[in-house]
């Protein structure tokens, strides 16, 4: 697989994560990603952090939930280019 094809795979499940996380928060069920004392929000948005009271309703608050979710794809575009990288390396070295 290319690295660009591998970027907007990440990118894309980025931004997949970002908006159930963010339907799940209008719907006001949220809660439903705390397993034990982890919150999954945190763990697969790390972003989300960043969100302000009024996220859906202010300027600000829209402009931040754009950054944040920007932000996110960036991260998940990141890993699956290092995932990538990471499975070629061992592909080449494992050939005799």
């Amino acid at each position: 697989m290319s690295p660009t094809f591998l970027a907007l795979l990440g990118a894309a499940i980025g931004l997949a994560v970002s908006s159930a996380i963010l339907s799940l928060m209008v719907l006001g069920v949220s809660g439903v990603l705390r397993v034990g004392n982890t919150d999954l929000m945190y763990v697969f948005w790390p972003s989300s952090l960043a969100l302000i009271a009024g996220w859906h309703a202010s300027t600000l608050g829209v402009l931040v939930t754009l950054i944040c979710v920007v932000t996110n794809c960036l991260l998940y575009a990141g890993v699956a280019l290092l995932v990538g990288w990471g499975v070629r390396r061992l592909a080449s070295s494992a050939k005799p």
